[in-house]
């Protein structure tokens, strides 16, 4: 039974679809959940499922039974319309209303957002060469020589460089500057496990901690007034933070009071910098070989910053040039994405929800108003970067796929894990996320080569790719007919 069915398109990406639907299927799918009804009502003189379809609409109610029929077909009406129309929602359609005698159903569909980026071909930017500093590579030799210290305890008082085991309490004396919006409810969210008692700073029966004032609430009198203490020791001090703190910026100009006892003094001796202590850290046969093998992880940690810092100048260069449209309903969808993302976080942290928001005493629309100027601004990042990579005409191929798994399973070392790693990254949730890396590699590339007026031309692209594609259909048709050879 055809539908009738009207559409129109409104100017931020919406279409109204009205379907009209014959009466001759609404009167059958009454009968339809007549018979389904007749199992349940129990009608005097009757068997149950036998009483006749008149019987049953004047017990039931003809409108009763014209709504819970229409219930019933609502969906598979709606998407027989999508398909007869060749409409392809953006986000969760709404029913806007229904009118059931004629059965007239009105349905509000979000559409695919349009996006028309500027001239981004255009843009210059320096780009900072990755390096990797002699700084940064002797801090994480530090490190090392830190995993395999020695440590004693030594009866003496503390001196800078120590640990110390200590019990006791630190708490702030006034009050932490009140923060408000989206970037509050995701702080909260990350220290969930804390929200109980914002003014604690670390209560413990037992913390080890190192004496370097570089490194523990720097800038502080902190180890000051622990450097010179014996086990056994105790001592109450104050001070203030610095305004501006840039080591926590939540504790900037808060006054802080430490209750602290000494329980035990301990002795650090870090190895030398020698093959010894290379071959205690890995499959080093050299103190040489670990440099090499930490710059490699150093530099490729670089690269991956460096990565992210250009492909985010250069969205936001995109989203400043850009006409994007879009239905309303796509920024609820990522306001969704946000909400179950901070739902995971809390529970991660052993919140539930629900007591989250009792805590916080607001409701759960107050935390999606909270969301929605940021959930807008993700939405035209990733709007702005997929129109960049369709602009562009980058394309994941399967030898892209192959060499970026191959660079992925290397650093395993153990074929069984590697085997294991492949066969996890061509499929699924594996074979989305190296796609994913794929893909962002190949826009990382091709935001350098615009910055810099090297960028290849679109026309020459796309004819490349109709040629990869040709020669990938050809060698499927010759294994095809090889295998069938064979």
């Amino acid at each position: 039974m055809t539908l009738t069915i009207q559409t129109a398109e409104d100017d931020l990406r919406q279409m109204t679809l009205t379907i009209e639907v014959d009466e001759a299927r609404v009167v059958k799918a009454m009968q339809k959940k007549a018979r389904e009804l007749s199992r349940e009502v129990n009608l005097p003189g009757f068997r149950p499922g036998k009483a006749p379809y008149d019987v049953l609409v004047r017990r039931i109610g003809e409108d009763v039974l014209r709504g819970e029929a229409v219930e019933d077909i609502i969906q598979p009406i709606f998407e027989e319309a999508l398909e007869q129309e060749d409409i392809d929602p953006y986000a969760r359609p709404t029913l806007e209303n229904i009118d059931l005698k004629p059965l007239v159903l009105t349905f509000t569909v979000p559409l695919s957002p349009t996006v028309t980026l500027g001239d981004y071909r255009s843009l210059r930017q320096e780009v900072e060469e990755v390096t990797v500093t002699d700084e940064a590579l002797e801090q994480a030799l530090e490190y090392v020589r830190v995993r395999h210290q020695a440590i004693e305890t030594v009866d003496r008082p503390a001196a800078a460089g120590d640990v110390v085991s200590i019990s006791g309490h630190g708490r702030f004396t006034s009050p932490k500057p009140a923060a408000e919006g989206v970037e509050a409810a995701e702080e909260e969210a990350d220290e969930a496990d804390s929200a109980d008692d914002d003014d604690t700073i670390f209560e413990e029966e037992r913390l080890d901690i190192l004496l370097d004032d570089k490194t523990l609430f720097p800038e502080t009198p902190f180890v000051e007034n622990l450097v010179g203490m014996s086990a056994g020791d105790h001592k109450e001090f104050n001070f203030t933070f610095a305004d501006p703190y840039e080591h926590e910026a939540d504790y900037a100009g808060r006054e802080a009071l430490f209750d602290v006892t000494v329980l035990e003094v301990k002795q650090r001796d870090l190895p030398e910098l020698d093959d010894e202590l290379a071959r205690q850290e890995g499959d080093f046969e050299t103190l040489e070989a670990l440099r090499e093998s930490l710059r490699d992880d150093l530099m490729r940690d670089a690269e991956g910053a460096a990565r992210e810092k250009v492909l985010d100048d250069l969205i936001h260069q995109l989203m400043d040039g850009a006409t994007m449209v879009y239905p309303p309903a796509a920024v609820d969808a990522q306001i969704d994405t946000m909400v179950d993302d901070f739902k995971s976080r809390l529970t991660r942290s052993g919140w539930q929800f629900q007591d989250y928001l009792n805590l916080q005493g607001i409701i759960e629309e107050k935390l999606r108003e909270d969301f929605s100027e940021n959930a807008e601004s993700q939405l035209k990042h990733q709007l702005a970067l997929r129109q960049f990579i369709l602009d562009e005409k980058l394309r994941v191929e399967v030898a892209d796929i192959d060499e970026k798994i191959e660079k992925q399973v290397a650093r395993f070392g153990n074929e069984s894990i590697s085997d294991s790693m492949r066969k996890y990254y061509r499929s699924g949730v594996g074979f989305d996320v190296i796609s994913s890396e794929v893909l962002s590699e190949k826009a990382y590339e091709r935001a350098l080569a615009i910055f810099s007026g090297n960028a290849p031309d679109l026309a020459e692209a796309e004819e490349e790719a109709a040629d990869a594609a040709v020669d990938a259909a050809t060698d499927e048709v010759v294994d095809e007919t090889t295998d069938e050879a064979e």
